[in-house]
Parts: structure tokens; sequence; C-alpha cells
């Protein structure tokens, strides 16, 4: 029997679909016959109005063919790729097996069946990284094991190019926010080897822990624990190379995602790793909760009073500005509860959580008095608040808008405010960012403060949940200024 949407019995060209073994965000997998090689093969059917975006249509047509020459055991192998009829296709051999996902679901793994797939995997990342190319959505399920425990990464038709920026207008964030590195939400630092090595690491935390790492409460708290907090411990001997795989700037990860898995090996062995090249993290720099735990909410602080706004409403529009936090402290842990953002791209994950009521949870530390050094290092336009300005890059991707702040001489207070209420959100400032943004309001700058999708749809997701409002841009130097992207 057929669910809705399921293409189980009809044919793609030269392909029967048997049946469908898998879905999510980018598509669909079906288990097909080949009429044509007379041979079983796993079809991935992309969605359906990929297609019709030439840029990300070229660009998976051209990385499909490096992807498909990839010779490494551990990638799967991509047969055929192309269009049918409009739809977007991967080819790929199917294997016996399940995917990582459905072993993490039974419990977490001893650590030498972690170590041995995390290494094969790093094998054929470095392949592939060795072939300019870079996943951007390492995840267990990309990871498929077979009855012999050999391990496959797959979705190779979905990487990223070196040097290929430019056609990333649908595409730009591909990934699954619980593994997504830093630099992948806009911080500056560029996407590359060194992204799939921190989600490759956040893979291994999964499978000694069973748990995702940041949790699965809300999209926010997500976020926010990638831009800004550590890993919580495993508290076993992998705490070393996982902090340092998942250290936030990328030149402090491991060189290669091979140094990082043969660091696991070495821990694993008894051994010490090799010594780093760069410093990691330090894992006593800020408290962090046993593997598993997250450190509880505190009680709601009580909603501070809404600050004066200028009486013009500049296109960028925000929503109602809260007072700042207490001005002796900095916010190092919030909390904003919701629904976890994998349950819409992973339907048969039974853990996904129901949405609740929104509980946001603040904690104050005393904030050591600034000085002229700390003012002179700012990147131009930051305002000095514990979370610096961003700027990221104006090449096709998307952000949902929550606040702007107006006023000459508030900014850092609204936008700090804006912050405190919005866990996990980042601030720009329009005038050094991308032309598609409104650069200024009567002559005065414009501070927005916003979150980054991973795809239009995901942007657009987000501009629901948050309402009042917010809108959703594109950042780029082309379109027009005021284009709503839903």
């Amino acid at each position: 029997m057929t669910t809705p949407g399921d293409r189980s019995g009809s044919t793609l060209g030269p392909y029967r679909l048997v049946r469908r073994i898998g879905r999510g965000g980018m598509g669909e997998v079906y288990e097909a016959v080949d009429t044509v090689k007379d041979r079983t093969v796993a079809l991935k059917l992309l969605p359906p109005h990929l297609a019709d975006d030439d840029e990300f249509r070229t660009r998976f047509l051209r990385e499909s063919q490096t992807a498909a020459r990839l010779n490494d055991p551990h990638v799967i192998p991509i047969h055929d790729y192309g269009e049918i009829d409009g739809q977007l296709y991967l080819d790929m051999r199917i294997v016996d097996g399940e995917d990582l996902r459905a072993l993490i679901g039974r419990g977490p793994l001893p650590a030498e069946r972690a170590v041995d797939i995390v290494a094969q995997i790093a094998g054929a990342l470095d392949s592939a990284h060795q072939a300019g190319l870079t996943h951007r959505d390492v995840k267990p399920e990309n990871i498929l094991l077979d009855a012999r425990g050999f391990a496959y990464l797959v979705d190779f038709g979905l990487v990223l190019s070196a040097g290929q920026t430019a056609l990333t207008s649908t595409g730009s964030a591909i990934g699954s926010f619980n593994y997504m590195a830093p630099e992948r939400f806009g911080t500056g630092a560029p996407v590359g080897p060194a992204s799939d090595t921190y989600s490759l690491a956040c893979v291994l935390f999964e499978c000694l822990t069973g748990a995702k790492p940041f949790g699965t409460d809300s999209m926010e708290q997500i976020i926010a624990g990638h831009l800004h907090r550590p890993l919580p411990t495993t508290g076993t001997a992998f705490d070393a190379a996982i902090a340092r795989g998942t250290a936030k700037n990328p030149a402090d990860r491991y060189p290669t995602t091979g140094e990082f898995a043969a660091a696991a090996r070495a821990t694993l062995a008894g051994s010490a790793p090799p010594m780093p090249q760069t410093p990691g993290p330090l894992l006593g720099a800020t408290q962090v909760a046993p593997a598993g735990t997250y450190p509880p909410p505190q009680p709601p602080a009580p909603a501070p009073s809404s600050p004066q706004r200028s009486a013009t409403t500049p296109l960028l529009a925000g929503v109602a500005v809260i007072a700042v936090l207490a001005l002796a402290g900095v916010l190092v842990w919030m909390f904003l509860s919701g629904n976890d953002p994998d349950s819409a791209a992973q339907p048969t994950d039974a853990a996904a959580a129901e949405p609740t009521d929104t509980t946001l949870t603040v904690t104050a530390t005393a904030s050591p008095p600034q000085t002229s050094t700390d003012r002179q290092t700012r990147p131009a336009g930051d305002l000095g608040l514990p979370v610096p300005i961003s700027d990221p890059p104006c090449d096709g991707s998307t952000v949902a808008v929550v606040y702007n702040a107006v006023t000459p001489g508030a900014y850092a207070q609204e936008v700090g405010a804006a912050l405190a209420r919005y866990p996990g959100a980042s601030y720009l400032r329009t005038d050094q960012s991308c032309r598609s943004l409104k650069q200024a309001e009567n002559g005065n700058p414009i501070y927005a403060v916003y979150y980054p999708g991973a795809t239009p749809a995901e942007t657009c997701s987000i501009k629901a949940r948050v309402g009042g409002d917010t809108y959703a841009r594109r950042l780029d130097d082309r379109t027009p200024v005021g284009t709503e992207v839903c």
C-alpha cells in the first residue's frame, strides 16, 4: 500500500520504482529497477521544484559528474545522474543494510564500533576533499552500513565544488542544523573540508552518547550552540578529539578529516593523539553538561519594557523590542523551546518533539571592563555585544530578519535586547552587507537581527514561526531592495 506522494509502482524513463525506502528534505529514495541495464538500484529523486532553478540544476549536474568519478570504496558508487521529464535524479548502488541513524536509535555504540565507522567515512571525505569537493551534509542518515559493518557515505551529488560559490541560490545551506559547522551560518569563515570535519566530529559525539550535540528542543537552541558553545562532554577520553574537531574557528580544527579519525583511533588504542598543529578550544573554558544532558532551564526572566523606537517604520521592519539585559551581565545560556528542525526532513524519527510553549531562559555573569584594545580589534560596525557582528556572504542565501534597529545612539541597546529575545540570532549592518538589503533609513545605518535559513523554504518556515513583522530576504547584489522570498 502506498502513501500520498509515494511513486512506488510508477516509472521514470528506464526506471521502474519498486518501493520508497527513504525521504528527507532533499528528496526521496526508491528501490528501483533499471530496465535497460537489468539491475536494482537506489534512485534518489530530488524535489521537483529544484529542476526549475537553472543555477541549482547546473551545479547539480556538474558536481554529480565530479562525484561519480570518486573511486573511494566508502563512497557509494553513482551509476548515473541527470534529468528526466523535469525530474533530477541520482542512480546509486543499493546497499542491503541500514543507515547509522537506525543503529544509533537502538542506543549508544561501543567506542570501537563508533571509531571504526567514523574512520571509514573520514577516508571517503578525504578522497572527496582531494578532488575539490565538500560534502556539506555529513550526518547519520547519509551513512549506510551493510551486514559486514562496511560504511558508505551517500548524497555526493549535493556537494559543493571548491571555488564554486556563485551557484548557491537554492542549495547554499544544504545540510542538517544538528551537524552544521558555525561557518555554515554565515560567520564569514570559509566553508570547506574543515566544515565536514566538524560534522563528522558531531557524528562521533552522537555515536558515543546517543544524543544530538545540542539537543532537539528548538532550531534556535541548536544554532546558538553551534555558534557560541562547545559541545557537551561525552565523559570519555574522546572529548579532546571531539573538542578540536568542533572548534568554532575552522583553522583550529584538524588539518584533514583523516587526522581527526587518526586522533580518535589513537584515543581508542590508549595512546596520546598526535600533537595539534594549532591549539584546540580549552575544555575548561566553559562549563558544559555531561553526555546526553543539558543545563536545566532557569525560571523565566520578567518581561522587560520596550525601548522607544523611531516614529518612522523602515522597509526592514522588526518586531517589538524588549529592554536590554542587565547592564552588568552578558548572556551565557539561552533556551527557546520549540519543535525539532530535523523533524520535517526526517518524518520517521520517533524522537521528534511536538511544539511546546516558548520559554526564554537567561543567565548572566559579570562582564569584564572593556579595554581600548578590545575596541580596536572589533570588526567595523561591531557594537561590542557578546555576539559579534556578522558578515554573511552575498551568495544568494536567504535570511529571516526578525528585528532592525534604526535609532542612532541606541543601536547597542536595541540590538542587544533583540539578540536576547531571539536566541541564536546574528546581526549585521546593512550598509556593510549585500545590496539586496535597504542600506539606510533617513541617512542613518540600519542594524538587522536575523536567522539564516538552510534553504528558502526553511527561511520561510522561520518567518512563519517567529511571526510578527519578520520577513525573508535573499543576500546578493542583484535582487532589488524589498523583494520578498516568501
